[in-house]
């Protein structure tokens, strides 16, 4: 049966194997990443927030006890190089522990650990010396810290400084620097030994220091510290992805393996009726008939787990090239292992069961008389008024309606493969509408400045061409998910567009919120949002008075002066200055500068999206090369005497092609225009999943030109596909029709009599028109 059949059969295993091989990839990948983040931060004790405070704190032991959270005070010391910068941090003991990953530990004074991307762009080896400030390190080996998982030299920083690295030293190599008195700045890392409530522990070491009577100047908890939480968006992506795309993989085979089984044993109706009447039992035949889809299932599935194993490493290592984490090798949870292999053989083994089961239900006597083979009209034919429609039109509609579950197959096929194509051409497009109109291109003064402690315009003017701006973290009462900045700007500012959703500049003395943040929140304007401070737990509310356009971003834009008032702050104070040039602030005194005036330097934050939108596509035109080769194999092989008669009528081989062939365009029209609903359905149920997971909405939007590229390229596939299974309907010859019905009993010369009167009306009228013309 499989060498009869072997080019469908291959296809069926291949779409089982690239469905294994995803799930097990993209499980593999997250659970490698799962595994080097998470235990990484487990095992040496990443902090969960970071802060300074205005003097040194005097007890740290008694605040530890209070807050049930480990504080450890590192210093931290900047060293200018000739082509960089270097860090030196002095290592820490309880708190964001540095990690060995190459050489050996600080044993000796001198001794200096480098992070291992500063080696390789500096030149720099283990065993060799680094000069400092005059003084002589001797490089001892290469490290990971918890706290710099992402080396940016600010918190608020977004993309790498060039030449920028850390090192750590000894605590008296540290203080020996003659500057290092004055000049290095002392950070705290703290972590919570509950586990659980982080938000609420994190208010509440917020009070006790602010009830001690220290001022805050730095805080920033560890998901918004892009420093820790920068990977952990790759492995929600590649959880978001993987297990919802795989499904639909196995479902489909499921569908597929399902309608070919069936049809398989419909036409060893015959042979199974003569089976049951020599004594052979619906047991052994359904274990007959349930060999191949179990078989295909084991090999495609486990085939494709194998394939993976290799996969994971590359793509790890591309996704992680921007990190510094200690390096654990691959891990694959045993259960997706088997689940891998198990899911396609449970869902194809089931439904094939199923299928067989429907037929072998039937009595030895029915089946021996051939009905299954016969092409039965059904409700559908019988409501269609085909007598006034010409041959062709008619035999086409025939020949789709007569076989439900085979065009709800192709239909359901094109369906998928299309989804999948138009998701991928519209995640990519919608991030590049994000990179394109989000935050970035939205600065009229394209640097932002960013202060560690509050200003004030009364002692710290802003100079001209720049904004000052005040803003707070917050998010909605009783969603503490749903993260978002309240923003003061000033009623005559210009350094930032705020547009409403027609491109009209909304005023700035009133309150605007963004669009995503609308949306996540169901916000109109006239609404009002109730929110939270999420550093010192005060509650809030707002009158929304405009919504502004805006692509991924979650804020609420309020008048500058309202802003501090409501917030019992300072009349003139400010966090951030928006300016058109540069301006020579002290950098002791900036957390972060955020320079937007070379756009395209943000664009390899994309490169995980151009990875999952490659893949993707790459998958959906295998996907419909592989439903469409074996809809139209198995509607060759059903039609092989219709075929063979008519070549016996006279049609040449390219009417016939015509006939049998194009009859699946409207199906595979109308699969394809399916498919885009079924992506908007999908995407939308995905991005709200995603966005709650990184506490960003992402709009989807969809490109009509991505929707005719889509929709080309699967016609492209479909017309391939017609060609290469055009050389299996030449090879059909006329003697097979003929050999078949006569060795068939219930053949007789009568209901080939009947075959001749049904199709030789047609040909002569259309041997007539073709005259005619």
């Amino acid at each position: 049966m499989i060498k009869k059949n072997k080019g469908r059969y291959i296809g069926i295993v291949i779409l089982i194997l690239v469905g294994s091989l995803y799930f097990t990839a993209a499980t593999g990948i997250s659970t490698t990443l799962e595994n080097m983040v998470v235990g990484f931060a487990e095992e040496y004790r990443q902090e969960d927030l970071t802060f300074s405070t205005d003097k040194p704190i005097q007890d740290i032991a008694a605040l530890e006890e209070e807050s049930g959270a480990l504080i450890e005070a590192y210093r931290q010391y900047d060293v200018k190089l000739p082509n960089g910068e270097l860090r030196l941090l002095s290592p820490g003991t309880k708190v964001n522990i540095p990690a060995v990953t190459s050489g050996r530990g600080l044993e000796n004074p001198g001794d200096i650990l480098l992070d291992p991307h500063f080696c390789q762009t500096q030149g720099l080896t283990i065993g060799g010396q680094i000069e400092l400030n005059g003084k002589t390190f001797r490089i001892v080996g290469t490290m990971a810290v918890p706290n710099y998982v992402y080396i940016i030299k600010n918190l608020r920083d977004v993309l790498p400084t060039s030449g920028f690295g850390i090192g750590i030293v000894s605590g008296a190599d540290l203080s020996a620097f003659p500057e290092a008195s004055n000049e290095a700045v002392t950070v705290y890392g703290a972590r919570f030994q509950d586990r659980k409530n982080i938000d609420a522990q994190t208010t509440k070491l917020h009070g006790l220091l602010s009830q001690k009577g220290y001022s805050l100047s730095e805080w920033l908890d560890s998901e918004n510290n892009k420093r820790v939480s920068m990977p952990w968006g790759n492995i929600s992506s590649m959880k978001s992805m993987s297990f919802p795309v795989a499904t639909a993989f196995f479902l489909l085979s499921c569908l597929i393996v399902g309608v070919m089984i069936m049809r398989t044993v419909k036409s060893d109706g015959v042979v199974i009726g003569t089976l049951y009447a020599q004594g052979y039992r619906r047991r052994e035949l359904t274990r007959h008939y349930m060999t191949i889809p179990v078989l295909l299932s084991a090999v495609g599935g486990l085939a494709g787990t194998l394939l993976a194993l290799p996969c994971v490493r590359p793509v790890v290592n591309s996704m992680l090239a921007s990190y510094i984490l200690p390096d654990k090798g691959n891990t694959f949870s045993p259960l997706n292992l088997a689940l891998a292999v198990l899911v396609p053989v449970a869902l194809i083994g089931l439904s094939s069961f199923l299928a067989i089961r429907r037929i072998l239900r039937k009595t030895a006597v029915d089946l021996m008389k051939g009905d299954e083979q016969k092409a039965k009209v059904n409700f559908i034919e019988r409501a269609l008024r085909l007598d006034r429609l010409q041959f062709n039109t008619k035999f086409r509609i025939r020949e789709q309606v007569r076989s439900i579950p085979r065009l709800l197959f192709l239909v359901l096929g094109v369906s998928a493969a299309s989804m999948i194509l138009l998701f991928g051409f519209t995640y990519n497009y919608s991030m590049d509408v994000v990179m394109d109109k989000g935050s970035i291109t939205r600065y009229q003064y394209p640097l932002e400045y960013n202060f560690k402690e509050i200003q004030n315009l009364q002692e710290r003017a802003v100079p001209k061409g720049a904004e000052p701006y005040n803003a707070l973290r917050c998010y909605p009462e009783g969603r503490e998910s749903v993260e978002f900045y309240l923003v003061g700007m000033e009623p005559d500012s210009i350094g930032f567009k705020v547009n409403d959703m027609q491109g009209n500049a909304l005023s700035r003395d009133q309150v605007n919120i963004s669009s995503p943040l609308a949306s996540r929140l169901k916000l109109t304007e006239g609404d009002t949002i109730r929110f939270v401070n999420k550093l010192d737990g005060k509650s809030y509310s707002l009158a929304i008075d405009g919504i502004v356009e805006a692509y991924g971003e979650q804020f609420v834009y309020m008048p500058f002066d309202e802003f501090n008032r409501m917030t019992g702050q300072p009349v003139g104070s400010y966090s951030t200055v928006l300016s058109s040039h540069e301006i020579d602030f002290d950098e002791s005194l900036l957390s972060g500068v955020m320079d937007a005036r070379n756009p395209e330097a943000y664009e390899d934050l994309n490169a995980l999206t151009t990875l999952i939108v490659t893949s993707v596509t790459a998958l959906a035109v295998l996907i419909a090369v592989i439903i469409l080769f074996l809809v139209t194999s198995l509607m060759i092989d059903e039609n092989r005497n219709t075929i063979s008669l008519l070549k016996i009528f006279g049609y040449r081989g390219k009417e016939v092609t015509n006939l049998i062939l194009n009859s699946s365009t409207p199906a595979v029209f109308v699969g394809f225009w399916l498919g885009l609903p079924f992506m908007l359905a999908f995407g939308n149920v995905l991005y709200g999943y995603v966005a709650e997971i990184t506490n960003m909405l992402i709009p989807m939007t969809v490109n009509p030109l991505y929707v005719l590229i889509s929709f080309a390229l699967i016609f492209a596939v479909y017309e391939i596909t017609k060609r290469l299974c055009g050389r299996k309907l030449a090879k059909i010859s006329m003697s097979e029709a003929l050999s078949e019905l006569l060795g068939r009993s219930q053949y007789t010369p009568t209901n080939l009599k009947k075959s001749y009167h049904f199709f030789v009306p047609s040909i002569n009228r259309q041997r007539k028109s073709m005259y005619n013309n």
